[in-house]
């Protein structure tokens, strides 16, 4: 049976410096700057961080890259991923579904042969506050899904995202 899944939408790697593995990937992959964000769009003062996205001509190959920003009060995630990791990755990968919900019935079915175990459902107050956070998109009946689901939804400027995330797939020891 189809999963759902139809392609990966975007990989996020995770860099001590920006400015030379982007000027790398361009020349190497002809990739160009879809976006550019700094510390103060995509951070808070207890975690900051930079990112620039590049992206194929077509713009179907995504590749947001990350380098910590120091200076906040906190160790920041990307800096801990690189200290953990000894190292520049791949944080994470996002795949694209065509029914989000059909999807993650098959995969979770299915759950012993790829070893996905998604992360826990966020608390009820959650979904009781989802109205809030997707205006009118989403029916009754469909938050009532999602809260099932465990499936996670936020609402910008640009629609309505409807994400899950699994569990890491490795123990993280090598």
């Amino acid at each position: 049976m189809d999963l759902g899944l139809r392609r990966v939408d975007h990989t996020v790697g995770n860099v001590p410096e920006l400015a030379p593995v982007v000027a790398y990937l361009k020349q190497l992959n002809g990739f160009h700057e879809l976006a550019e964000f700094a510390a103060e769009d995509v951070g808070t003062s207890e975690s900051r961080l930079n990112s620039v996205v590049l992206a194929n001509n077509n713009e179907m190959v995504l590749l947001p890259l990350n380098e910590p920003v120091f200076g906040a009060k906190r160790k920041r995630q990307i800096q801990t991923y690189l200290e953990h990791n000894e190292g520049a990755g791949v944080q994470h990968l996002v795949l694209m579904s065509d029914n989000i919900c059909r999807t993650l019935r098959e995969m979770r079915r299915r759950s012993g042969v790829g070893r996905f175990e998604f992360m826990p459902s966020p608390l009820p107050t959650y979904y009781r506050n989802m109205k809030k956070r997707a205006g009118n998109v989403l029916t009754d009946d469909q938050i009532k899904e999602c809260e099932d689901l465990g499936i996670l939804v936020d609402k910008d400027d640009q629609g309505t995202l409807l994400q899950i995330l699994t569990k890491p797939l490795d123990d993280r020891k090598f």
